[in-house]
């Protein structure tokens, strides 16, 4: 199943590194945010190590910054999976409420990039190589303090602001996230079909998550937009089953495919407008702007992965 290859394509290395910090370094940092906000003051050692996380993965994505520029791939770039038009906005608002410092510098740095000209700077590969390493090495730390506080927060010995399922949730990410890395790392190249199938299934799940969590954490009252994120959470939920029946053609993945884009699309539509609410204050709910970003940015990636799988498919025949 896995095509393993002695010598690397070095510009796949760099640039699908790259591309996988400049998106997932964020998406851990703000996992991170969301846990601190989480505490109750009497836990503040757990809230202390929640800040430490997200200053870690602040420097994890200065240094992808600093190493993708006129290197990263244009499709990423132009994504939205990175920074949307409204993440400024989210992380302002939720450093206010919150008081929760947030580095919105990175966020600039990542809308200045420049795409890959074609070329790759000298000795790139071996600091990619060495960053690789040093965000495997946090996010397995990362993995086991989620694991802890989620496994506390089961057992009724720690009360904080988000649900048991959010820390599996965060923890399922980090463990992808120390997934793809470690392919990346050990030059395993997956074929082009069965990554289209894994990312499937994982961001199927992902996406039934958020819309399940965004009705729970929606006032009752606001019942149009609860019931909506219901429609999106039952969505997804079948088109993850659909997947796990029984061996489906190549045609049938096609079809999947396409489906799971319109889907994306809905939620992604769906996510944004309720950011702008929320920055307009026009939401009654426990959600914070940056949470809703977080989530729609993940859509957008997952969009593009749905895209770049296709073609990459059909490319090999």
């Amino acid at each position: 199943m896995f095509k393993t290859s002695s010598v690397p394509m070095v510009g796949d290395f760099v640039r699908e590194s790259l591309d996988l910090h400049l998106f997932m370094a964020r998406i851990m940092r703000e996992h991170a945010i969301f846990m601190q906000a989480g505490f109750l003051p009497k836990d503040v050692t757990y809230a202390q190590q929640a800040e430490q996380f997200k200053c870690q993965y602040d420097e994890i994505l200065k240094e992808a910054i600093m190493l993708s520029d006129c290197t990263a791939s244009v499709d990423v770039l132009s994504s939205g999976e990175l920074v949307t038009d409204k993440t400024f906005g989210a992380e302002a608002k939720t450093q206010e409420l919150t008081g929760i410092c947030i580095d919105s510098a990175l966020t600039s740095e990542e809308l200045r990039l420049k795409p890959d000209p074609g070329t790759l700077p000298q000795d790139i590969a071996a600091c990619v190589q060495s960053l690789n390493q040093k965000s495997m090495i946090l996010t397995t730390s990362f993995a086991q303090f989620k694991a802890l506080v989620w496994d506390q927060v089961t057992k009724c010995c720690l009360f904080t602001n988000l649900f048991p399922s959010q820390y599996a949730h965060i923890h399922r990410e980090a463990l992808f996230y120390l997934k793809l890395m470690s392919r990346l790392q050990n030059n395993r190249f997956v074929d082009a079909r069965v990554e289209l199938y894994e990312q499937k299934l994982f961001w199927d799940e992902i996406m039934a998550e958020h819309a399940q969590i965004i009705a729970h954490l929606l006032d009752p009252a606001e019942k149009k937009l609860c019931h909506r994120a219901r429609d999106f959470a039952r969505q997804f939920t079948k088109l993850e089953q659909k997947l796990k029946g029984e061996g489906i053609p190549a045609s049938g993945l096609e079809g999947l495919r396409r489906e799971n884009i319109q889907a994306t699309k809905a939620i992604a539509e769906f996510k944004a407008a309720n950011t702008e609410l929320l920055l307009d204050c026009q939401i009654k709910s426990l959600l914070s702007p940056l949470l809703t970003d977080h989530t729609l940015r993940e859509a957008y990636y997952y969009l593009r992965i749905l895209k770049t799988l296709k073609l990459v498919y059909l490319g090999r025949g």
